[in-house]
């Protein structure tokens, strides 16, 4: 029961420091409230390095966001994780002993191991998950390891099992290395290069581990020679977010607003004033010049009786931003009308989203 009071009183501790924040509405918005989500998680998980390492990530995404906000709590909040992990990793935790369990017991040991290592851990690397990889391949390495100084193997059936397991994960891997490839040549996203980076670092440690634990199977060493060949053509995660920022460079300077499939002065007009009716004052955003790449309307049906319940035709636009960027929006900006009695009507434009792509602004012609 105290130990219930003394958690409840920490975490209405956190919540003073963080209301304030959750009540902030800028354009940091989510990543405020994702740090500080993280923060109130970290005493549950007890991982305080790994905690702290993500909160490093989120306060960088904040001020990123909106260099103005104020970020001296969540900082305050970042030192105080440091701390306690700075107290729980003075010394080296000990190796587990495993000198004490009989034949029986290693060999189910060794089976969960395998099952940890090449069955239930998800080679994969998701957006927020960079933070903590090092970590990751830390509890990884240290359960190849503990396998290794068991210095025993499980049934045969188990074995048997792992290796189909293993074997399977060839084509994950395969896959996994052509869409980096990809990504290098023709990607515009750093973030994206990042998660490559430790994805291609993160198969060359399944097919390390796999080599070392069934050395008698040489395909495994063939395969983890191929990924880390791979890795070393790969570079530097420096040179990789590189490559990105100028593959995006490129891509921005080549961007341009579309020729006009039809003119018409009137639906460009709808579409500009429906633009800046939607984004202007809540994004500052301001339309530049919009173009049909539609000659004609496509008709639109009731799902369920199939009566006619408007059209719409496509456009394209370019749009200013509150930071002075052009933008090019994708194809979903429609111009759209009712069908009510006889005849369309109702005419106005349909947004569904800024989203829009960099492109220069003397690429607005």
């Amino acid at each position: 029961m105290k130990t219930i009071q003394l958690v409840f009183i920490a975490m209405l501790i956190s919540f003073g420091a963080m209301a304030q924040d959750f009540a902030y509405e800028g354009p940091a918005r989510a990543e405020v409230r994702s740090f500080w989500t993280n923060a109130m998680g970290i005493q549950k998980t007890q991982k305080f390095a790994e905690g702290v390492a993500v909160l490093e990530a989120k306060l960088k995404e904040v001020k990123q966001k909106d260099p103005a906000y104020k970020t001296d709590k969540m900082e305050a909040e970042i030192v105080k994780w440091k701390a306690k992990a700075g107290s729980t990793s003075s010394a080296t935790p000990a190796a587990e002993d495993f000198s004490q369990l009989n034949p029986t017991q290693k060999a189910i040991k060794a089976d969960q191991l395998l099952r940890k290592l090449f069955e239930e851990t998800n080679i994969g690397v998701r957006p927020g998950d960079v933070p903590v990889m090092q970590f990751r391949f830390k509890e990884y390495s240290d359960m190849v390891q503990q396998y290794i100084s068991l210095n025993t193997k499980p049934q045969e059936m188990y074995i048997k099992r792992t290796k189909i397991i293993i074997e399977k994960h060839v084509y994950q891997t395969n896959g996994d290395l052509t869409n980096i490839e990809n990504a290098k040549a023709s990607g515009t996203i750093p973030e994206v290069a990042e998660r490559n980076y430790y994805l291609a670092k993160y198969n060359q440690l399944y097919w390390e581990a796999a080599a070392k634990i069934f050395p008698e199977e040489t395909a495994y060493a063939d395969q983890y020679k191929a990924v880390s060949d791979f890795v070393a053509k790969m570079g530097s995660l420096e040179s990789m977010k590189a490559g990105m920022e100028q593959n995006n460079a490129e891509k921005i300077k080549s961007r341009k607003l579309p020729a006009p499939v039809v003119v018409d002065s009137k639906l460009e007009k709808i579409l500009i004033d429906g633009f800046n009716a939607k984004f202007g004052n809540t994004q500052k955003a301001t339309a530049l010049k919009a173009v049909l790449t539609q000659n004609g309307w496509t008709t639109l049906r009731h799902n369920v009786s199939g009566a006619v319940i408007g059209r719409e035709r496509s456009a394209k636009m370019a749009y200013k931003g509150s930071d002075g960027k052009c933008y090019l929006l994708p194809d979903y900006v429609f111009i759209r009308e009712e069908y009510i009695g006889t005849s369309f009507t109702n005419t106005k434009a349909i947004f569904n989203g800024l989203d829009g792509n960099e492109m220069l602004c003397e690429n607005v012609k």
